[in-house]
């Protein structure tokens, strides 16, 4: 997982500080939108320490109450927030469903709801800013049409009107393969957007990493197609028989479209479903068994009797230092712990 430390946010720029409740409401208030600010222990200051840069659709924000606080937005209409603690707990209330939030779980709140929010003292949040019309523009560009060349932007959540913006989900797991491309992404915006700040880079390249990032977002929290929910049960089978392919052949050398031929149907039809069902590539799932299956073989090993190297080429990896790498950024240890267990 992508570890983001709160010093590095929107490091060099300006940090603006209060310990005034009011004041802290109407910094807030002025950047995002109205809002109510209560902090949980009556008669309690707050230690609010707040980073901000905007560029273009996009923006970032280092925001740190620093106290219990209470927050509940009158809406925030035009605009898409993701909220993601660098630390401690956070929790959000829309109606009757609930989000905990922590490192390993963004807040994503609703635009045409209200809700609630409380932060824990010690929970410094990195909010990734994306206007409403961007978003929409973004997942227009990614659900826009079918393979045989329909139309499906009213059918991708928002109903493909920009006026009507995308609905998403409360929460993002930032734990799985899609989170953790998403929090990559984000990284690459806010360095580059830093070193905007003595540098102009070409509008196109600005413009490329924005779109990126906004496309990881709704990967990550897979607003889907109402075709992707036409047959249930005919997609769980073939995720099911997708599963099965994968653990007879894994180290062999599989190709996406040669997957689907397998299976009958074709590479967008196996994308869809996958990532319906599993909010996975057929690529990412393919090198998940193969790590998976990895770890099996380190862990049943004795020392010396297998190497590194024979095992990885057994589960379908050429490559040692990039086995290595993806490796260790799947369960948080080299191939040589395991294998030293």
């Amino acid at each position: 997982m992508v570890r983001i430390l709160p010093r590095d946010v929107l490091r060099g720029l300006p940090t603006v500080t209060t310990t005034d409740v009011d004041d802290a409401h109407q910094k807030i208030a002025d950047l995002f939108c109205g809002h109510d600010l209560v902090p949980q222990t009556r008669g309690t200051s707050v230690d609010m320490k707040l980073r901000s840069l905007h560029r273009g659709d996009v923006g970032i924000e280092f925001l740190d109450y620093g106290a219990d606080v209470r927050i509940s937005p009158e809406g925030l209409e035009n605009f898409h927030l993701i909220q993601i603690p660098l630390a401690g707990h956070a929790h959000m209330e829309v109606g009757s469903s609930s989000v905990d939030s922590s490192p390993k779980t963004a807040t994503v709140p609703p635009i045409d709801r209200p809700f609630t929010m409380t932060w824990d003292r010690g929970t410094p949040h990195l909010i990734v800013y994306v206007s409403r019309l961007a978003l929409a523009s973004v997942a227009e560009q990614l659900y826009g049409e079918d393979p045989h060349g329909n139309d499906l932007r009213s059918s991708y959540p928002g109903g493909g009107d920009p006026e009507k913006g995308v609905k998403l989900g409360y929460a993002m797991d930032l734990t799985g393969s899609a989170g953790r491309a998403f929090l990559r992404s984000v990284v690459e915006l806010h360095d580059d957007m830093i070193s905007q700040q003595q540098r102009t880079a070409p509008g196109f390249v600005q413009k490329l990493l924005a779109d990126t990032m906004v496309s990881r977002l709704l990967l990550a929290m897979d607003p889907v197609t109402e075709a992707d929910h036409s047959s249930p049960a005919s997609e769980s089978r073939l995720i099911r028989q997708f599963r099965e392919l994968l653990e007879r052949h894994a180290s062999e050398e599989l190709a996406v479209p040669d997957i689907a031929e397998n299976l009958g149907v074709s590479v967008r039809t196996l994308q869809l479903a996958l990532r319906s069902e599993v909010g996975a590539t057929p690529s990412e799932l393919l090198r998940r068994v193969r790590l998976d299956r990895a770890r099996e073989l380190l862990l049943a090993a004795a020392p010396g009797e297998e190497t590194i190297v024979s095992i990885a080429e057994r589960c379908g990896f050429s490559h040692q230092g990039r086995f290595s790498a993806l490796y260790l950024d799947t369960f948080g240890e080299l191939p040589s712990e395991s294998l030293r267990r």
